[in-house]
């Protein structure tokens, strides 16, 4: 048995035909229906409702069909045309910012690698014999000392 309010929330929820109802509920909502003159209102109210909000079905003419597939036939030329465009600028733009950035990448990395390298190269020279810069600089001091 099924009560007025969940009657009322089936026909709210499904509207007004059984076949949208949910298979357990369709059986006793007939039943329902059938027994009480109030739910009857209500029944022809969601027809009713049913009704407006149903679309109607519409069928274009054999004209507006062919006009719009002409019609999608030349924007997709169209379209195909300024992609092949875009993609032609933008491969070639994108090959060139790769090269430039693996360009910049690669210089960057081998300054980074070679630091060690001119670091050692640099302590080396320092340790041979012979005169460094301490001893040139020395020297130039002297030479100004004896020139006052």
């Amino acid at each position: 048995m099924m009560t007025k309010e969940r009657f009322e929330y089936l026909l709210d929820a499904y509207g007004a035909d059984f076949a949208r109802w949910p298979a357990v509920e369709r059986e006793a909502g007939r039943y329902a229906l059938a027994s009480d003159a109030k739910l009857a209102v209500a029944w022809a109210q969601a027809e009713a409702l049913d009704d407006m909000i149903r679309l109607p079905v519409l069928s274009p003419s054999a004209q507006l069909r062919d006009q719009i597939i002409a019609s999608a036939a030349s924007a997709g030329h169209r379209a195909r045309r300024v992609r092949r465009a875009l993609w032609t600028l933008w491969s070639g733009a994108g090959v060139a910012a790769t090269a430039v950035a693996g360009a910049a990448l690669g210089m960057v990395i081998a300054h980074q690698l070679s630091a060690p390298m001119r670091a050692d190269t640099v302590f080396y020279q320092a340790s041979l014999q012979g005169a460094d810069d301490t001893d040139l600089l020395g020297v130039e001091m002297a030479a100004l000392d004896l020139n006052r």
